[in-house]
């Protein structure tokens, strides 16, 4: 069964979907699957727009409906502008995916304050930028779905040795999340967040795989099974939460 198989996947036919980060990688994969499910995928990427063309017209070959958009998220401007485009072209906002996230592995005390600003500044303020301005969308039509990308432990404020301003903005995602999930409650938008684990890098084990509880490294798909469950009516009963794809890691 592939990600998009289901009456998760029925559900979502006919949404829109704003993926930030998805030229590649997860958020690529988010999209694609969307796509596939039927839903109108909005295409989002900071500076590759040929690959996120790609994957729209990957989409539109499948039979969707894809529109790639280069916009730095990390930045209100464009975000609002993306937000905007998004209404013009779809008429609504329906689901927001959250994957924006740059990745740091240094020690605290050689992390410079531009590279710590940098860190919060994709990882959380993307987060924040994007939420604040659909939300009027999808208060308008009583229904909206948010989903942000965490990281494993985040929610338990766990740190891990060269991973301070990684976990530290991680752990805002999860806060900004819950306290979201509640503002929202009464307004019929959910906001939940999917925490990743050691993910399979382009097919390949990546190392410290047999660390994992289960015994190998996640795929890219697990993770969008997550995310479309959050999307689908099958979730609508649930909001604030945070949901771990990685093969039993607490950390």
């Amino acid at each position: 069964m592939t990600v998009t198989e289901g009456t998760e996947a029925e559900s979502i036919r006919d949404r829109v979907f704003l993926v930030t980060g998805s030229g590649r990688g997860l958020g690529a994969a988010v999209a694609r699957a969307a796509g596939r499910a039927g839903a109108r995928v909005v295409v989002n990427c900071c500076r590759d727009l040929r690959a996120a063309e790609a994957v729209a017209a990957e989409i539109e070959a499948a039979g969707g409906r894809a529109v790639a958009w280069k916009a730095d998220v990390t930045q209100p401007a464009p975000a609002q502008k993306l937000v905007e485009d998004t209404v013009s072209a779809f008429g609504r906002v329906d689901v927001l995916v959250n994957t924006v996230g740059a990745f740091s592995w240094k020690p605290l005390a050689d992390v410079e304050p531009g590279e710590w600003r940098a860190v919060f500044a994709s990882n959380l303020d993307s987060v924040f930028h994007l939420c604040r301005l659909v939300l009027p969308h999808m208060r308008r039509q009583h229904w909206g779905r948010i989903v942000n990308l965490g990281a494993v432990g985040a929610e338990n404020t766990v740190g891990e040795p060269q991973m301070a301003a990684y976990a530290a903005a991680k752990a805002g995602v999860v806060a900004l999340s819950r306290s979201l999930a509640l503002e929202e409650a009464r307004c019929g938008i959910t906001v939940n967040v999917v925490s990743p684990g050691l993910l399979q890098e382009d097919g390949r084990a990546p190392r410290l795989s047999d660390r994992v509880p289960v015994g190998h490294a996640g795929r890219l798909e697990d993770v969008v099974r997550a995310v479309l469950f959050f999307a689908s009516p099958a979730a609508d009963f649930v909001t604030g939460q945070v949901l771990a794809v990685a093969g039993g890691a607490r950390q």
